[in-house]
């Protein structure tokens, strides 16, 4: 990927947990990386076309200064959001954070913090099957498309199936969605329990009705693993109401484990005999 690289930006600055540096301020040294796709401006040879980093480096400069931190690992992590914030162009901020004047008592030549923040695409799944099952699914979208931290939201057709592994309930709404995060997968799935826990879900009975279930299926093309998350979602492959609407939005997705595209997949289950 493209990126352009800035070195050694100078911003006076009032981080820092001890009171003499809120007070009287240092010197800090930004560093970053900005990964953008320089081709269009490569082409045309025109400004309107690129990433302005006379701008970038005035933006960082005010925002860096307008307030102020114990931390310098919080100073580098708000400077990374405002910059893929405030830039759509930016896929990926590499930022390397220098404070050369920390307070530490002995010879030393930097201290510094380096982070990686990107937009991340993901892709979900979600149904209900109680109440007022349309209601209830447009309201959990809408909560999504209103978090800051979530951009690009792409939605499939609504479809109508019968439930999957405990039968003895009302038919689903299920369907799939498509978005740009900067939610780390645990941050975004505690998110979606709390979009879930505003629907009143209750979980009582594995695969038993819900006001609204939310699941990671895909984020980028990670294979991620932890007690509360396993991503891509380990029973996708089988399920044709996470399937079907999930090719409408990405068909040719590959799944990171199996191998497979989602229309492959999808084909797949769909020519096993229905009972």
């Amino acid at each position: 990927m493209d990126y352009i690289t800035i070195t050694g930006l100078k911003v006076f600055a009032h981080h820092g947990v001890l009171e003499e540096e809120k007070k009287n301020g240092q010197d800090f040294y930004l560093n970053a990386k900005l990964f953008v796709d320089c081709h269009k401006a490569g082409v045309s040879d025109e400004l309107r076309d690129a990433l302005n980093y006379a701008e970038v480096c005035q933006f960082m400069t005010d925002e860096f200064k307008s307030d102020s931190y114990d931390l310098i690992e919080k100073a580098c992590e708000e400077l990374c959001r405002k910059l893929l914030l405030r830039y759509e162009q930016l896929e990926k901020v590499e930022l390397k954070l220098d404070k050369p004047h920390a307070p530490i008592g002995l010879p030393f030549e930097n201290v510094s913090v380096t982070m990686e923040r990107a937009w991340h695409r993901a892709y979900l799944s979600f149904g209900s099957n109680m109440g007022d099952k349309k209601a209830y699914i447009e309201k959990g979208i809408q909560e999504i498309k209103e978090h800051p931290l979530i951009r690009n939201v792409k939605v499939s057709q609504l479809l109508e199936t019968k439930p999957y592994g405990y039968v003895d309930q009302d038919v689903f709404l299920n369907g799939c969605l498509f978005l740009e995060t900067l939610l780390l997968p645990e941050e975004l799935l505690a998110f979606l329990h709390e979009v879930e826990q505003h629907a009143d879900r209750k979980r009582v009975i594995v695969w038993g009705p819900r006001t609204l279930d939310m699941d990671i299926v895909f984020y980028d093309r990670e294979v991620y693993d932890s007690e509360d998350l396993i991503i891509p979602h380990v029973d996708m492959q089988n399920r044709e109401f996470v399937l079907k609407p999930l090719a409408e939005l990405c068909p040719n997705y590959r799944h990171p484990i199996l191998g497979q595209t989602v229309k492959q997949l999808l084909d797949q289950v769909q020519s096993i005999p229905q009972e």
